[in-house]
């Protein structure tokens, strides 16, 4: 008799977390830090730095109010800084990428964002073969200090957000296309379908805790995810 194989307890939090990359709209995926140095930094010098950040600049030429709303945050911050926690105009990032970046991303054509997910797993398995840290830096959100990294990964890194821009525009010219989100227990198959067995379940939901090694293995293997998937998956 055939036993049946317990498909693994899937966390819905965690899971989300870990393969926000697959679907390519997590803040992880816009990658990057906002880097406000100080309270008495000049507003041009601040918006400069949010023009820098990756996506944001494009958001920023996009949406003709999205520059008066970032610099109002610069400046309320200017005022009085936010004491604990993310600064006003980093809450303003986070608001743009969900109203903005996440949409169009959802829309972009597969090809545009299978080179997107290609580019994650070149610069994934790069940095997990010279720089762990900076593996796990990437996985949990972006790399806070990209000039940091070796010269063949800050170009890995050039190529992923050229990727991104062109998934981004191609969202951007599609308002009216769709896609149905999985649900979570159709991620689950999915994930299944491309190779996840047990283990990596289990590291996915307790990703947190897991080394800079074991965290990088299991980011390439996410990455890698959407590229083993039939086409019409």
């Amino acid at each position: 008799e055939t036993s049946k194989v317990e498909r693994p307890e899937i966390h819905l939090g965690t899971l989300l977390r870990a393969v926000a990359g697959i679907v390519v709209v997590a803040a992880l995926a816009v990658g990057g830090y906002l880097y406000y140095r100080n309270a008495t930094s000049p507003a041009t010098k601040a918006m400069a730095e949010l023009r820098a950040m990756p996506m944001v600049g494009l958001v920023i030429a996009d949406e003709p109010s999205v520059e008066a709303r970032l610099r109002s945050a610069v400046e309320d911050e200017a005022r009085t800084p936010t004491p604990q926690g993310p600064t006003r105009p980093r809450l303003i990032v986070s608001q743009l990428r969900q109203e903005f970046i996440a949409p169009a991303l959802r829309r972009a054509d597969d090809a545009s964002l299978a080179a997107v997910m290609a580019a994650r797993a070149a610069l994934v398995e790069h940095l997990r073969a010279t720089n762990t840290a900076a593996c796990r830096e990437f996985s949990l959100g972006g790399i806070r200090n990209v000039e940091s990294l070796d010269p063949e990964s800050q170009q890995l890194w050039k190529k992923l957000l050229a990727a991104m821009e062109t998934a981004y525009r191609s969202g951007r010219a599609n308002k009216d296309r769709t896609y149905p989100v999985p649900t979570l227990q159709e991620m689950g198959t999915l994930l299944t379908d491309a190779g996840f067995q047990k283990p990596d379940f289990d590291k996915v939901n307790s990703f947190a805790s897991l080394s800079n090694d074991v965290s990088c293995d299991i980011e390439l293997k996410l990455n890698q995810v959407p590229l083993k998937l039939p086409p019409d998956k």
